[in-house]
């Protein structure tokens, strides 16, 4: 028979029966099939070092679908995959869905429908076929009209493929094979072998059939299958399936010759009884190792510092294997171990566009120029593309401009931008562009070229990713343009959003080898690390069918006779992916699970685990990295730089030197050679002299808008200043009295309106209004409390300035001079109040018996200020809450009828204690002036932020 069946165990020379027959025909110039990309450049590479350089075409079944058209005669366009679902998408759209309208509105319905239709195709089932099926499934039951929605979609798919005159890669190889038995002398005699596969799709099986029992062709194909064994029951559909078709089958005993002389007896022995019952137990040896650790970073440090060892000892990389059930998942931490330990590896891994510098620069100036509610956020990825901008630093510039001015949308961020540099022309001409996807492709080039513009680069290492995003993203738009539809932006945007591209190193023999368990099932290592080895991650959950699940598909063959395939049991599946792994090492294997994730969390290890050890006795040697192991011990660090953690965490312990007096000459001539100080800074460095030296003289940019609430007090006082001069202008005084409240209401409602322009209370429009009258709600109030104020004071002067320009500085003392502004100061009879407004509910802290506690002399000094500018007698000094009608805080002096009723009875102070409290002050702002121009440089993180704490722990690093 054409059709033979080459069946094992792993390690049963399947490989050298179906390979070794190849050479011996080489002269026929077969055909040698395998599963993946990276299996075909290995095995070119196994058959040119035994000599079969010439005569021998190594493909993938798609590869070998085109072959058989291009020999039966046949050709068509095929659909890609950004195609496919352009095409499902407009079907799902033309299907006018009722039932499925609300799961068809989640982005990934239309990507389960692309598979969808592709397993229909591959099952090979026509539109018309599938729809009279799913009738006699439904019958006129409430099934009814799910199952007209659903097959009106696959109608709409096969005839949105005919209207862009396509057919997608299933259809094609359809019609291939279709074709080929019409003509099956078409294929000639070439051999086939197959070889590297453990499932066959009905697309693939039929393929075989064809040529083996149509065209009379030798297909050889190797299968791993062993009867009886649970290890192999995921595969025991498709042996079944072949010997169906007429496959003559050779059995192969299994072998143990390959594997490493001192590992033969434990390894072989875990091929040969992995998942069996009553099977006897081994010595391990060296050849089975465990890993336990806590957190997947902790996972990969053990890996690769048992990969480590492996190298210095002399193996290869290409023959150590690191296994993971979802690569991707580890990419990133993969990277940043294995990057740190200097280990060659390759991962074959795929992300969205979007991901990637270059992607997400394109995709953001297509938003940019296409859609007017884009965020500023775009315009700033596009701008930072790299090379793009030949100063980079312009594009964090107007980052920083936009996040100060609270700038949403890409166009406020555009015209930041406009202001001060360029026009951004290249965003009209995409939006005004005829061709939208050529103008795109011209972008695209340019994002590309940017960064390696006249230096004729030779990219080595990340940065050949660059080359294999273009290649991707320009492909996709050659494909948007070939379907002849005029798209529309968002269109473009869905399906290059969804466009995955790969990244990473090929398989190499001087790289390890980073892959899924179904990327090495042909290949054999020296190691095999297998990772993750988690409840949930291997064996993996089965994840939901979207259409058509298991118990469905069962009614749906025995209603219309339409077998579709089933899922086999997820269990059995994982249970062979198990199995490969740990046959695929020939001296070393290392099984590694966590006990717990990075917080941790315990997590249960896979019961895979615990059939591999049962196997062994005693018990395989294990390694441990606890969740606290944040470095290695000297004996174990696996690089330079780990030794050297290692010993800075084993060594003494050095306490870092706290800030001292600054000693730099030229600063401390400037820190004395000051003019004066304003009240600010005096209680900020009293507070914490780094937070005065932040704040006070570093004076750093924020990346933010000035916050609400410092808006909110800037505000209110300019509010209150005019509303108390309009006052006045009106009606003689600025006092508000029960008379004149109606009068002061109204001009605080105009001084709102026409102020808010100036005072943007909130980044988020949607919140300006509401920020804008819950503040005229507080300060309306405050003017009522004001109203039944029964003290004799009137505000005399507002936002009184002193020390500023052109104005002299006020001198304390001899040498003491400060300068500064008081929010309001109100007379009486010789006397003066100093009313300080604090824009929030609370003053309780603001109260004079916690003003030494908390360095708090701010009103003090206020006091002091007005006793020398207005030659007034102090009679106290108020924090007046404007969002609360709470009492105000401070001290004001004893005997004083003039101040009236209304004070916190401890807030009252005899006239000597009174005295004595400016005195302190007094102190306290001669005592820190001195330290301030001597430059003293302490810390004190307690006494720091205004609710305790450090405010600047990245600036400071002082722990107390």
């Amino acid at each position: 028979m054409p059709l033979a069946l080459v069946t094992g165990p792993a390690n049963a020379a399947k490989a050298g029966e179906v390979l070794g027959g190849l050479r011996a025909r080489v002269d026929e110039e077969p055909i040698l099939v395998v599963p993946a990309l990276p299996d075909v450049e290995h095995e070119q590479r196994e058959l040119a070092q035994r000599g079969a350089v010439f005569g021998v075409s190594v493909l993938r079944f798609d590869w070998l679908f085109r072959e058989i058209a291009r020999r039966a005669g046949t050709s068509c366009p095929v659909a890609s995959e950004v195609q496919r679902e352009l095409i499902v998408e407009d079907a799902v759209r033309r299907a006018k869905l009722e039932l499925l309208a609300g799961s068809a509105g989640h982005p990934g319905f239309v990507h389960a429908a692309a598979r969808f239709v592709a397993e229909l195709g591959r099952s090979m089932v026509e539109p018309a076929r599938f729809t009279q099926a799913l009738r006699a499934w439904a019958g006129e039951g409430p099934r009814r009209r799910y199952a007209e929605e659903v097959a009106a979609v696959y109608r709409g798919y096969r005839d949105g493929l005919e209207r862009a005159g396509l057919v997608d890669a299933e259809l094609f190889a359809w019609r291939a094979l279709d074709q080929l038995r019409r003509d099956p002398g078409a294929w000639g005699a070439t051999p086939v072998f197959v070889y590297g596969f453990d499932d066959f799709d009905p697309l693939q099986l039929d393929a075989l059939d064809t040529l083996a029992n149509r065209c009379g062709v030798d297909v050889t194909v190797s299968l791993p299958y062993e009867a009886g064994r649970t290890a192999f029951k995921a595969v025991a559909g498709v042996y079944q399936e072949l010997l169906a078709r007429g496959a003559r089958e050779r059995v192969l005993a299994p072998l143990d010759d390959h594997y490493a002389d001192e590992s033969r007896a434990a390894l072989h022995h875990l091929e040969r009884s992995l998942f069996e019952d009553g099977v006897e137990r081994v010595d391990p040896g060296a050849a089975v190792e465990l890993h336990t650790a806590a957190g997947q970073r902790a996972e990969i440090e053990l890996a690769g510092a048992r990969v480590l060892d492996l190298l210095h000892g002399g193996t290869e990389p290409g023959d150590i294997a690191v296994v993971l059930r979802r690569p991707d998942e580890y990419a990133t931490l993969l990277e940043q171990v294995f990057g740190a330990y200097e280990i060659p590896y390759s991962i074959d891994r795929s992300v969205p566009l979007g991901h990637t510098a270059l992607g997400r620069g394109l995709l953001a100036l297509v938003r940019c120029a296409t859609d007017p509610g884009a965020p500023a956020t775009d315009l700033l990825a596009w701008l930072g593309s790299p090379g793009l901008l030949k100063q980079p630093g312009m594009a964090d510039q107007l980052e920083a401009r936009v996040r100060q001015d609270g700038a949403h949308g890409a166009g406020e961020a555009r015209a930041i931008w406009e202001s001060e540099h360029w026009k951004l022309d290249d965003l009209d001409r995409l939006r005004d562009a005829g061709d939208l996807l050529a103008d795109l492709e011209r972008q695209l080039g340019r994002l590309f070229a940017a960064p390696y513009k006249r230096r004729a680069a030779i990219l080595r290492g990340p940065e050949l990713d660059d080359p294999r995003v273009y290649v991707a993203a320009r492909e996709a738009i050659a494909e948007l343009r070939a379907l002849g539809t005029k798209l529309a932006p968002e269109r473009v945007l869905s399906a290059l959003g969804e466009l995955r591209v790969r990244l990473g190193e090929p398989p190499q023999p001087d790289r390890v080898h980073v892959a899924d368990p179904g990327a090495i099932r042909a290949r054999r290592f020296q190691a095999v690390f297998v990772c993750g080895l988690q409840e949930g991650e291997f064996p993996g959950g089965a994840s939901p069918e979207p259409f058509l699940p298991d118990e469905d598909r069962r009614a749906l063959a025995i209603a219309s006779g339409l077998a579709l395939p089933v899922r086999e049991d997820r269990l059995d599946r994982e249970r062979y992916l198990f199995y490969v792994c740990c046959s695929r090492a020939e001296r070393l294997l290392v099984l590694s699970s966590r006990t717990s994730d990075e917080e941790g969390t315990p997590q249960a290890q896979s019961f895979f685990v615990e059939d591999a050890r049962d196997l062994f006795d005693p018990a395989p040697a294990q390694a441990t990295r606890r969740l606290s192991d944040v470095t290695w011990t000297p004996e174990a660090a696996p690089t330079a730089a780990e030794l050297e953690r290692a010993y800075a965490a084993t060594g003494p312990r050095h306490s870092e030197a706290l800030p001292g007096r600054l000693s730099a000459e030229p600063l401390l001539e400037r820190l004395a050679a000051r003019d004066a100080v304003s009240a600010r800074a005096l209680e900020n460095f009293a507070d914490c002299p780094v937070k005065w030296l932040v704040e006070n003289v570093l004076r750093p940019s924020e990346l933010v808008p000035d916050p609400e609430a410092m808006v909110r007090g800037s505000y209110a006082h300019r509010v209150l200043q005019r509303t108390f001069e309009r006052l006045r202008e009106e009606t003689g005084r600025r006092r508000v009295t029960p008379a004149n409240l109606a009068q002061a209401e109204r001009l605080l409602a105009e001084e709102m309106a026409s102020q808010r322009a100036q005072f943007k209370l909130s980044p988020k429009q949607t919140r300006v209004k509401a920020a804008a009258r819950r503040l005229e709600v507080d300060l309306l109030r405050f003017l009522r409390r004001e109203a039944q104020r029964d003290d004799s004071f009137e505000p005399a002067h507002l936002e009184l300035e002193f020390g500023a320009a052109p104005g002299p500085p006020v001198e304390l003392e001899p040498g003491l001079r400060v300068r500064g502004r008081i929010d309001r100061v109100d007379t009486s009879d010789g006397m003066a109040l100093v009313i300080d407004y604090k824009s929030g509910k609370r003053v309780e802290s603001y109260k004079v018996g916690s003003w030494e506690r908390e360095n708090r002399f701010q009103a003090a000094l206020y006091m002091l200020v007005v006793e020398q500018l207005l030659r007034l007698r102090a009679a106290g000094g108020l924090y007046v809450p404007l969002g609360s009608n709470d009492a105000p805080r401070g001290m004001v002096a004893e005997g004083v009828e003039e101040l009236g009723t209304g004070f916190v009875s401890t807030d009252v102070l005899a006239p000597e204690e009174f005295r004595a409290k400016l005195d302190w002050a007094l102190e306290q702002v001669r005592e820190t002036d001195a330290r301030m121009r001597g430059g003293e440089l302490g810390c004190d993180p307690d006494q720091c932020a205004w609710n305790g704490g450090c405010s600047y722990p990245s600036i400071c690093r002082c722990e107390g």
